[in-house]
């Protein structure tokens, strides 16, 4: 039911539904804390919902819409600030607040972090779209800093192992793991925050971000090996002459890379056959390599 700027539900899914109709996008809880009797709600693209529970109906008021001149001050550089009440029934102390900050905890960071300061790929203030959000380069809040600096010796004395360990169970080159072991890190002190950090969850979350390296690689080969493989045989009309799964040695293997070509992960496959997940990426693994050089041999084989 529709009053005034708002209108009643009677649950808060079924508000989220009508606010995604209104401004044709994804919105979310925001991050920005809730009071007692009011909770906000933020698309991505910036447009502000507010919300109350009345009588056990759900009141939604809004949206404060990122491009009006309603409920939100204009910036110099063309951004958008709203305006959230921290009150206890919404009437209380206000606060203004970047549009993109409220963007960037919501549907990126997952939390409330009001220090951050975020910067805009494309330069443009006024799109505030997530994938257009960013941290600004080496530049950490304080909080953050501070625990980088408190696991710093940690880092230096486990660096090596875990990197070892990564390249080990993912088949990947020590280059790569290095890249994954401290980005690893440094997303466990900021965005992934722990309360402790120590090498066992360090090991943890790199070997698992190793998988999806493996993966997001992986199918971005694939793909271009199909290429490659229909440019040889010189046409792009017909699918591929060869079994790219039944060259493969072993049925297991054969099996992992069916699964994985069919869109399943290393961890789906690996409780769908009762095996390790370091078993499953490294066949996946070893296939990929495989086929690359199969691609590679047969290319060369047939423009001589």
């Amino acid at each position: 039911m529709v009053i005034g700027n708002g209108f009643f539900t009677d649950n808060e899914s079924d508000a989220i539904t009508e606010m995604k109709k209104m401004v044709k996008c994804d919105v979310k809880r925001c991050a920005f804390p809730s009071s007692k009797n009011l909770t906000y709600y933020i698309s991505e693209h910036g447009d502000l919902f507010s919300m109350q529970k009345i009588q056990g109906k759900c009141l939604t008021r809004g949206p404060k819409k990122a491009g009006s001149s309603q409920g939100h001050g204009k910036r110099k550089d063309g951004g958008i600030t709203h305006r959230l009440s921290m009150g206890q029934s919404g009437h209380g102390k206000e606060k203004w607040i970047a549009a993109e900050l409220l963007v960037y905890c919501t549907f990126i960071l997952g939390r409330w972090e009001p220090d951050l300061r975020i910067v805009f790929k494309n330069g443009t203030a006024s799109d505030i779209r997530p994938d257009n959000l960013e941290l600004p380069p080496n530049e950490l809040p304080p909080k953050w800093s501070e625990r980088m600096e408190e696991y710093k010796e940690m880092y230096q004395q486990n660096f090596n192992r875990v990197v070892q360990s990564v390249k080990w169970w993912c088949s990947i080159s020590v280059e790569d793991a290095k890249d994954i072991v401290s980005n690893t890190f440094i997303w466990l002190c900021t965005e992934g925050f722990r309360d402790v950090v120590n090498p066992a969850l360090w090991t943890y979350w790199s070997r698992k971000r190793g998988y999806d390296f493996i993966y997001r690689a992986s199918k971005m080969m694939m793909g271009e090996n199909f290429d490659v493989e229909l440019e040889t045989r010189g046409t792009t009309d017909n699918t591929p002459e060869i079994d790219l799964f039944h060259i493969q040695k072993g049925e297991k293997r054969s099996r992992y890379l069916q699964l994985w070509a069919q869109g399943y992960t290393p961890t789906d496959i690996a409780e769908m056959e009762g095996t390790k997940i370091g078993n499953v990426g490294g066949s996946v693994t070893h296939s990929i390599q495989f086929l690359r050089k199969y691609f590679r041999n047969e290319k060369e084989y047939l423009r001589t």
